[in-house]
């Protein structure tokens, strides 16, 4: 059993590796280098030499730097990630700061490391501690702050972090925050699901959001930050994101998706393959069409898959009127879905049915969800229409948007809606699902704005690019809402 120290009323590995206490055991004098070698590369905007004779920063100084530059704590040499490897070989020295957050890297391991001893010299900033547990009456009164002050980030502050507006970005902000607050993509990302230091694709949108998250979930800080490198990185990979005009959200929202799936380990390309990776399981679904002929009852069915559903609002309000039941109701998102998977009749010249020899006949077509997503996204269409990255209602003389407010619930069951409405009791907890964020615009199309509601724990935060607000359910089911989201309650249910 590894050993344990009481650090701040917690229990700690008195080392971070085995590799660790053998170079802090072996030989003081030793330990005492390497722990001052951890402390030196901490110590911002000082310059050192490495044993070549060159010049090298500190890791905050390069910390700027898209990809992790790596330096030896034993010799000070500089390592980009597929260098390391090749070092530790010729050096059999196993020990590296990471450049962009600072933190200790153990080649034997093969991975980052926390170590409550050298993690105490770095947060006190003293030069040494003479050895490695000291007396309490013997502290300093650095170290006397430290324990005094340090404490684990409290409850009301995890997750309400707002993010910078880099110049019409609150499109990305709106979508990286839902993302940012959904607790399977926690885990995915802060649990080494996708790993940037064994990464080699260049402009990663995976390595950009690993990043994302770890500055949101930083204990240290509680104020807005920048998300650049998801910013940039998009850029390179859509030239039609690039630069500060306005997007639209949905779209980003696909782009972000499709990405991530193309940056996962073992991802499979093309629509047809059911592919086994974290994303495929997480954002896509897919949707059955059926088209039955009138005439001789033959169906033909498809099935595609989807990331997202896009509910036609106005078509909702014609069936209310052509049903007679006006237009003055405000439509919901439950009758938004029994439009969508409602049968449609499709007139001759549109269907040719296979049996009836290939000719044109009048038939019915109906959609319904074969398969549904862990994270749901509903993007009420009717908003917005596409027009220099917004959506807009067309008239002969001007463009305009569409506004109509549309009810939406707290938690849905999609079981009606799906390939099997009719299941017995039991099967509905599969299909249940809670709201977590709704994403609202305001404004003109050329100058309009987005901000989004949060759910985090059992409370609703309004995120409006860095400001961040406490708000109510009922403020939340009031939004004039553009995209939700909705989060499979039991995940046990994926497997389906």
């Amino acid at each position: 059993m590894a050993n344990v120290v009481n650090a701040t009323g917690g229990l700690e590995p008195e080392f971070g590796c085995e590799h660790l206490a053998t170079i802090l055991t072996r030989d003081e004098d030793a330990a005492e280098r390497f722990r001052n070698a951890f402390v030196t590369t901490q110590a911002p905007h000082t310059s050192h030499t490495n044993a070549n004779g060159s010049h090298y920063s500190s890791p905050s100084q390069i910390s700027s730097q898209y990809k992790p530059i790596y330096l030896c704590l034993e010799c000070s040499e500089t390592c980009t990630n597929g260098d390391r490897k090749t070092h530790s070989q010729k050096t059999r020295h196993h020990f590296y700061i990471e450049s962009r957050t600072g933190s200790l890297f153990c080649q034997a391991c093969h991975d980052f490391v926390y170590d409550y001893g050298l993690e105490h010299l770095r947060l006190s900033g003293m030069a040494l501690l003479s050895s490695r547990k000291r007396p309490n009456n013997d502290a300093s009164a650095d170290e006397v702050f430290v324990k005094t002050n340090a404490n684990k980030r409290p409850c009301t502050k995890e997750g309400v972090r707002g993010l910078f507006n880099l110049g019409q970005t609150c499109y990305l902000n709106v979508i990286l925050q839902t993302l940012l607050h959904d607790p399977l993509l926690n885990v995915y990302f802060l649990g080494n699901g996708h790993q940037p230091f064994e990464c080699t694709v260049p402009d990663c949108i995976g390595c950009a959001m690993v990043e994302a998250f770890a500055d949101f979930n930083s204990g240290e800080k509680s104020e807005g930050f920048a998300a650049l490198s998801l910013l940039l990185t998009s850029w390179k990979a859509s030239p039609s994101l690039a630069g500060y005009q306005q997007q639209d959200a949905h779209e980003y929202y696909q782009f972000l998706v499709d990405k991530l799936h193309t940056s996962a380990d073992g991802h499979l390309d093309g629509a047809d393959k059911n592919c086994p990776c974290f994303f495929h399981k997480a954002f896509y679904g897919k949707l059955r069409s059926s088209v039955t002929c009138d005439k001789c009852g033959n169906v033909t069915r498809t099935e595609d898959p989807i990331i997202d559903l896009s509910l036609d609002v106005q078509v909702q309000a014609k069936k209310r009127q052509l049903g007679g039941l006006g237009s003055s109701l405000t439509p919901t998102l439950s009758g938004c879905l029994e439009s969508f998977t409602s049968p449609e009749r499709l007139v001759a010249d549109v269907y040719n049915c296979s049996g009836c020899g290939g000719t044109p006949q009048k038939a019915t077509k109906q959609l319904r969800i074969k398969k549904l997503p862990m994270i749901l996204c509903m993007q009420l269409k009717a908003r917005l229409s596409y027009f220099f990255g917004f959506r807009f209602e067309h008239t002969f003389s001007v463009s305009e948007k569409v506004e109509g407010k549309v009810d939406f619930p707290l938690s849905i069951n999609m079981l009606p809606y799906t390939t099997k409405p009719h299941s017995q009791n039991g099967a509905k907890s599969k299909y249940l699902y809670d709201l977590a964020s709704a994403v609202v615009h305001k404004g003109k199309l050329e100058a309009g704005h987005y901000f989004v509601y949060c759910r985090q724990g059992d409370q609703w935060m309004l995120f409006n690019d860095d400001q961040v607000t406490a708000v109510t359910e009922a403020e939340v089911l009031n939004a004039d809402a553009y995209l939700l989201f909705y989060t499979l309650r039991s995940l046990s249910a994926s497997s389906r």
